[in-house]
């Protein structure tokens, strides 16, 4: 009977014990879940950060908002500023700014090889920058060419 007793009470004890740890848990994550639109942050090692940002900046379009600060990019990625300019400059020896004008002609790219219809403005707009002057200065920069020479140049390769 004293067995019975002793079996019991430990199994309480255990169940007492792993409840407790799943709070201390949720409760660790919850603090770092915080904040505008935050995911929980990600125990991420330093050499899949850089996949893991670059997935998540193209999964939910990060770089389509104009002005986009390292700052914010962080704050929507759940990490920290320090940490996103370390990684970035390490992987690309870029500028966050840079990284994300880089995404944005990526995408201005696909879109003037693809979208025929659209105008140097919506497409501008669509890629993420702040105005059309912006984004043909940053294309001739990047790309060696204006969207519209660029826009010339697939359009005869097709």
């Amino acid at each position: 009977m004293i067995y019975v007793i002793t079996l019991i009470f430990t199994l309480i004890a255990l169940a007492f014990g792993v409840s407790y740890y799943m709070y201390y848990r949720d409760k660790k994550q919850s603090r770092h879940s915080s904040g505008r639109g935050r995911r929980p942050v990600r125990e991420v090692a330093s050499y899949e950060l850089n996949a893991w940002i670059d997935d998540e900046i193209a999964a939910r379009k990060l770089y389509k908002t104009p002005n986009m600060t390292a700052s914010d990019l962080a704050d929507e990625l759940g990490i920290s500023e320090g940490r996103l300019k370390h990684t970035i400059k390490k992987a690309y020896d870029k500028s966050v700014a840079d990284y994300l004008n880089d995404r944005r002609i990526q995408a201005a790219c696909r879109m003037l090889r693809e979208q025929s219809d659209m105008t140097l403005d919506e497409i501008s707009f669509e890629a993420g920058f702040a105005s059309l002057k912006i984004f043909q200065t940053i294309f001739l920069r990047t790309m060696g060419q204006s969207p519209e020479q660029y826009r010339k140049m697939v359009s005869k390769q097709q």
